[in-house]
């Protein structure tokens, strides 16, 4: 249904939209003058109908991007949460896809204490695992680099070298037996009851074939993970990985590393050219 504008005297057309955008947004009451009161609908009511269509549009796209977060917390906390989420975090974006990234921090701390709902730190941690399998999911292509790359590589060129790692690839920690809570919930299976793990995990994030996927990581991997999507070279990994970890071979452990990387698709390129970074930083790596 289209609402009949009237155009306020000494007002331009953006005037009356940003008085429109400011009662979408919060209810601003000013727009009421620009519009006419017909057809058996008062101005408020014909504002209200966009009033609420823009947050129910948004609570769609929450849904949709965080579904197991959905089905954990069931419609009624879901939809309260996403709610004072909206209300307080206008879309930035034209494309609803980039939506609700930052609802998994909003979530973290006391926010679900403070509303009445217990503490449940593992919901956060649900939610940034919906959304970077989500980001996964978007992600744009590159030509993936194959065991082939790798033996184009001369051997004294590989200190130098730095893996440049798929637009898909994101890490992220966990607290909480929150992959069990996940698995659980995409299979239709009981739920466990949330746990606190003896140590934070670490998690790999990324797409194959079209599907994102995931996995835990040892401490081993999720230190070269980071240094690697830093841009650290291959020697610098091998170093790292010898310093943090004595009692391994760092250069046998980072080369089963990289084959299970090749193996799983995880990398664009392979470069021997010293110091080049990968085209995405850590930070827009890491979830």
């Amino acid at each position: 249904m289209m609402t009949t504008m009237q155009l306020v005297p000494g007002s331009s057309l953006r005037e009356i939209q940003s008085r429109m955008q400011s009662h979408v947004l919060t209810g601003d009451a000013q727009a009421l003058a620009d519009v006419d009161e017909a057809g058996g609908l008062s101005a408020e009511r014909r504002l209200h109908i966009y009033h609420h269509a823009y947050r129910a549009r948004l609570l769609d796209t929450m849904r949709d991007t965080f579904g197991h977060t959905w089905r954990y917390l069931g419609d009624d906390w879901f939809d309260h949460l996403a709610l004072a989420y909206i209300e307080s975090h206008p879309s930035r974006h034209a494309n609803l896809r980039w939506y609700g990234e930052t609802w998994p921090d909003w979530l973290a701390g006391t926010r679900l204490a403070d509303a009445g709902a217990g503490d449940h730190p593992e919901v956060a941690e649900l939610a940034s695992l919906d959304w970077s399998l989500r980001r996964a999911f978007d992600a744009a292509d590159r030509q993936v680099a194959t065991l082939a790359d790798l033996a184009a590589v001369p051997p004294e060129a590989w200190a130098d070298v730095t893996l440049v790692a798929q637009p898909s690839v994101a890490t992220l920690t966990v607290g909480h037996n929150t992959l069990a809570l996940w698995h659980a919930l995409d299979q239709d299976e009981a739920v466990p009851e949330a746990q606190t793990l003896a140590a934070p995990l670490g998690v790999l994030v990324w797409r194959l074939d079209e599907r994102p996927h995931f996995r835990s990581v040892s401490l081993q991997e999720d230190v070269a993970l980071t240094a690697m999507l830093l841009g650290r070279s291959f020697g610098d990994i091998c170093g790292l990985l010898a310093e943090r970890f004595p009692d391994d071979d760092a250069t046998l452990l980072a080369a089963g590393m990289l084959r299970r990387w090749i193996d799983e698709g995880l990398l664009a390129r392979v470069s021997a050219v010293a110091g080049e970074a990968s085209a995405l930083s850590g930070a827009e790596h890491h979830a």
